[in-house]
């Protein structure tokens, strides 16, 4: 999943998404910039997105303790 896709589909901040992907703020705002200075995600970025996307998706299957450290990871 991109992060333009995820970002609009969430309603998460930059610096969420940069904790999901275990990047810098300057990083991920790179990847919401175009022209010259555009930065692209790795593929390892698109994939921690798609799986947060999934488990997101899913919340309610997920076991409680679980979700708490979900929504942590993008609180």
């Amino acid at each position: 999943m991109t992060p333009r896709q995820f970002y609009s589909k969430w309603a998460v901040s930059y610096e969420q998404i940069a904790m999901i992907c275990d990047r810098s703020d300057s990083t991920v705002r790179g990847w919401f910039r175009n022209g010259q200075n555009r930065r692209n995600p790795t593929r390892n970025d698109l994939l921690n997105l798609g799986l947060m996307d999934f488990l997101l998706e899913h919340i309610d299957e997920i076991p409680e303790h679980l979700q708490q450290l979900l929504r942590l990871a993008i609180s």
